[in-house]
């Protein structure tokens, strides 16, 4: 989910009332959480557990096959491939380098064996899959060196249709300024994730109001006999009333009138998997955009070569590894990406001319039982031609951020920056019990989190040809306090309170994690 955050430079009265009326809504939204979600005050761990056995005896325990529980749509097959081990391997009761005494040994919880590591590794993969709410693993005893291991599961709502709503202004907050409900365009939502029990997702949106959009998409995760490569078709069509055509000491310049700009973009996505934790993609977009007449006047340099019409067909690839223990709010593990994404392979048209490419990791690592660190370092740049308004790099939108900046826009032709946070476990990751009667229902227990976090931000936007932004080519810091709100199908909430090396501070809102 995107960033939404802002409320810098305000007086102290109403930060304090903005705070106190962001707390209410906090109050509120788990009010509304809990009328849903009829609780017992007995909670357990979030998404499931692995449950070995107290004693093993013998150094290697073979895993003769595999039982899957609980799956009422998805196929055997998908968790299976997320194992850490196939069927008939050998997996070492013990740590490897140390001596073992099999005669006067206990198999005790939290040891640090390959099949305890094995074992959380495969649950972390099926919980990574999103098809799940929890994933329980158990091993059932054939002889004393061959086991059965058995999988229960407890599947996700997989179909959704619901009402939307998108913002006809820069950001949440700046809207919150000024609300008015007309600037809302609406719309709905309809997706399955797990179509015909392989995890194959399909989503349709549409949007109307000021600005309008359809966008339709469907995934196969893996195809083939090596389920190794997977395919992402998708199509969209918008309209958008509010576009940034320019900015002024780093402050958005926006155009408000209908069809300020159209964009039809086709896209078709390979996704590679040869390891367990290796993935590559391999990306061909076409795209066509047009501005208005109006936005043209105010920006002939937004778009390629001063024309209001450009047309290209773009080509992305990366490699990325990760081991993450979580895809929603990691605690441990790594995820390196490094890219490369050529726009305007001069196919259809010669509008544009670009190359990028980065590199982008993430890092995180659990100090004790309630204390954790996660950092992440981003560089991307741009070569070839001047790059127009609309391709500049942008190090204020979606992924790419640093807390605090978020009145501001940062574009230009290279970006670097750094998040950083040491947070500490407030209240554990649990799941409230349902009613007796009510276990199936998947919404009747809430899966919920919350994390302290200090946090300190980095970040370097470099704009050769701008005169008029004066924090573009300059080294900017943030830094704060927050509290993060993790809780189910994948929803992070963060309450955050940010300072910056400009001198502005303020309260924050925002979905998504931060690292």
């Amino acid at each position: 989910m995107e960033i939404f955050s802002d409320f810098i430079q305000m007086k102290p009265e109403a930060i304090s009332s903005i705070f106190r009326q962001t707390i209410k809504n906090l109050i509120i939204v788990v009010f509304f959480c809990t009328m849903y979600a009829p609780l017992t005050l007995t909670a357990q761990n979030k998404d499931g557990e692995i449950h070995l056995p107290d004693t093993i005896l013998v150094p290697y325990i073979k895993i003769k096959d595999v039982e899957v529980t609980g799956n009422k749509l998805t196929k055997p097959s998908i968790l299976i491939r997320e194992l850490d081990f196939k069927i008939g391997d050998s997996l070492a009761t013990f740590q490897k380098g140390k001596k073992v005494n099999f005669n006067d040994r206990n198999f005790y919880p939290g040891d640090s064996s390959e099949l305890r590591l094995r074992m959380n590794y495969s649950r972390e993969n099926l919980i990574n899959t999103k098809l799940f709410l929890n994933v329980n693993i158990y091993l059932n005893k054939i002889s004393d060196v061959e086991y059965t291991l058995l999988i229960d599961v407890t599947e996700r709502h997989y179909w959704w249709l619901f009402p939307i709503a998108k913002l006809n202004a820069p950001n949440f907050n700046e809207w919150l300024r000024a609300p008015h409900w007309e600037d809302l365009s609406m719309g709905l939502f309809f997706s399955h994730n797990n179509l015909f029990g392989l995890n194959h997702q399909t989503s349709i949106i549409v949007l109307l109001g000021k600005s309008w959009s359809i966008i339709a998409g469907y995934k196969i995760p893996w195809v083939g006999r090596g389920k190794k490569v997977g395919l992402l078709l998708g199509a969209g069509y918008s309209n958008l009333y509010t576009v940034e055509y320019a900015s002024v000491d780093n402050k958005r310049q926006m155009l408000y009138a209908f069809n300020s700009q159209q964009v039809v973009k086709l896209t078709a996505k390979l996704t590679l998997r040869p390891g367990l934790y290796h993935y590559g993609t391999i990306q061909l977009t076409g795209q066509y955009v047009a501005i208005s007449d109006s936005m043209y006047k105010l920006d002939s340099n937004y778009l390629a070569k001063k024309k209001n019409v450009n047309t290209s067909i773009s080509l992305y690839a990366d490699y990325y590894y990760d081991n993450r223990n979580s895809r929603t709010y990691p605690l441990k593990g790594n995820m390196l990406r490094v890219f490369i994404n050529k726009v305007g392979l001069g196919l259809v048209s010669k509008d544009i001319d670009l190359f990028y490419y980065g590199i982008d990791f993430h890092f995180y690592q659990t100090l004790s039982r309630k204390w954790y660190i996660a950092e992440m370092v981003k560089a991307e740049n741009q070569a070839g031609e001047n790059a127009p308004y609309y391709y500049q790099l942008n190090m204020t939108q979606g992924k790419d951020f640093i807390r605090g900046f978020d009145l501001y826009t940062l574009k230009g032709d290279q970006m670097y920056f750094c998040r950083n946070n040491i947070k500490y476990e407030l209240i554990k990751p649990s799941v409230t019990k349902p009613k007796p009667g009510q276990e199936k229902n998947k919404f009747k227990s809430l899966q919920y989190a919350f994390y302290l976090n200090a946090f300190a931000d980095a970040g370097y936007c470099v704009n050769k040809f701008t005169e008029v932004n004066p924090y573009n080519n300059k080294f900017l810091l943030s830094w704060g306090l927050g509290i993060d709100f993790v809780t189910y199908y994948d929803m992070v909430i963060r309450f955050e309170y940010a300072f910056t090396s400009l001198g502005t501070n303020g309260f924050f809102f925002g979905f998504g994690m931060p690292i």
